[in-house]
């Protein structure tokens, strides 16, 4: 797309009917704009990357110590696991025989 500029100026000389110029005329320039070139960028693509993907683990949970084995496990004496099932308010799932000596799977029969 071309535009033209007018100007219109008092001048010395104009362009006559043949190209000849006259003297004392008001001259009136026109002069050809031509739009700013465009110009086209090219965007690369962004950049791939690879992700990888572990397969998926299962986790089994061992089995959970009772608390006679986790004393045991852990160095504590008889009586300290005694004493422990007494404080703890005589749990009967510390005496699996019921008579009255906790934990005799872990450290032997003491009756």
């Amino acid at each position: 797309m071309v535009a033209a500029l007018l100007v219109s100026a008092g001048a010395a000389a104009v362009l006559g009917g043949c190209g000849t110029t006259t003297a004392g005329t008001p001259v009136t320039v026109v002069r050809e704009v031509v739009p700013p070139s465009t110009t086209t960028a090219v965007v690369a693509p962004p950049t791939t990357s690879v992700v990888v993907v572990e397969p998926p683990v299962t986790v089994t949970r061992a089995p959970s110590l009772t608390s006679c084995q986790r004393l045991f496990a852990e160095g504590f004496s008889y009586t300290y696991a005694y004493n422990s099932w007494v404080n703890a308010g005589r749990p009967l799932s510390w005496d699996a025989d019921r008579d009255g000596y906790p934990c005799e799977q872990s450290y032997g029969n003491r009756n």
